[in-house]
């Protein structure tokens, strides 16, 4: 059975725990830098540390990554590049840009801009990566979780997405994945599902025990 470590703490502290090269993969959703409220304000917190772009956690990653690792963090299409900017600029090689199409539109300016469908997910490599899956599209079509379906985060990614992008880049070394931003534990659901240790960290002691609850009956069923 796979294995679930789960971290309460500011992920840069905890991660200088963990030894070199010992992570298959990262895959994460960091605060993007955009001060994100949700239009369920009353319902979600403001997510932390959201004010500007911090790509301090990306050398950390470089490190932890084996040679042959990948990088997959998602962003908003308003940073992309300024995210692409950061990862690459800390060593990885950023191989594809793949779109999550929500199949529904958020908010916005209703009457002067496109009705906003997607988010930017980066796929960067620490070396050479081969797929061993089949070559996965760019674009990944997941509904994007209801308000009732959430976990009361306020960016909660569908588990059905991350399965896809950790079953899309395998590289046959079932290795470990490591979610430094676990937010509600998607990530670390969809690791259960496909038989993959996990790493979690959360600063955030409330999703933090939304994650530890969710990875917890993922485990029992």
């Amino acid at each position: 059975m796979s294995e679930a470590k789960l971290m309460l703490g500011d992920c840069l502290e905890v991660m200088r725990g963990i030894p070199d090269e010992s992570v298959d993969m990262v895959v994460t959703d960091p605060p993007y830098g955009m001060n994100y409220l949700s239009n369920h304000g009353t319902k979600h917190k403001k997510i932390k540390n959201d004010d500007v772009v911090d790509p301090s956690f990306i050398p950390e990653c470089m490190r932890l990554l084996k040679q042959g690792g990948g990088l997959i963090s998602f962003t908003n299409w308003a940073n992309s590049c300024e995210w692409m900017y950061w990862i690459e600029h800390y060593g990885f090689t950023v191989k594809s840009q793949v779109i999550w199409n929500r199949l529904h539109h958020g908010m916005g300016d209703l009457k002067g801009a496109f009705a906003p469908m997607h988010d930017v997910v980066w796929y960067a490599t620490k070396g050479r990566r081969i797929f061993t899956n089949g070559r996965p599209k760019s674009v990944i079509d997941v509904k994007r979780p209801s308000p009732s379906q959430d976990h009361g985060h306020p960016t909660c990614k569908p588990v059905e997405l991350m399965e896809k992008l950790i079953y899309s880049t395998d590289d046959g070394s079932n290795g470990i994945i490591l979610d430094p931003f676990m937010g509600s534990g998607s990530t670390g659901v969809a690791c259960r599902n496909l038989g993959r240790d996990f790493i979690g960290i959360e600063l955030d002691a409330d999703y933090y025990k939304i994650a530890e609850e969710r990875i917890r009956e993922a485990t029992n069923e």
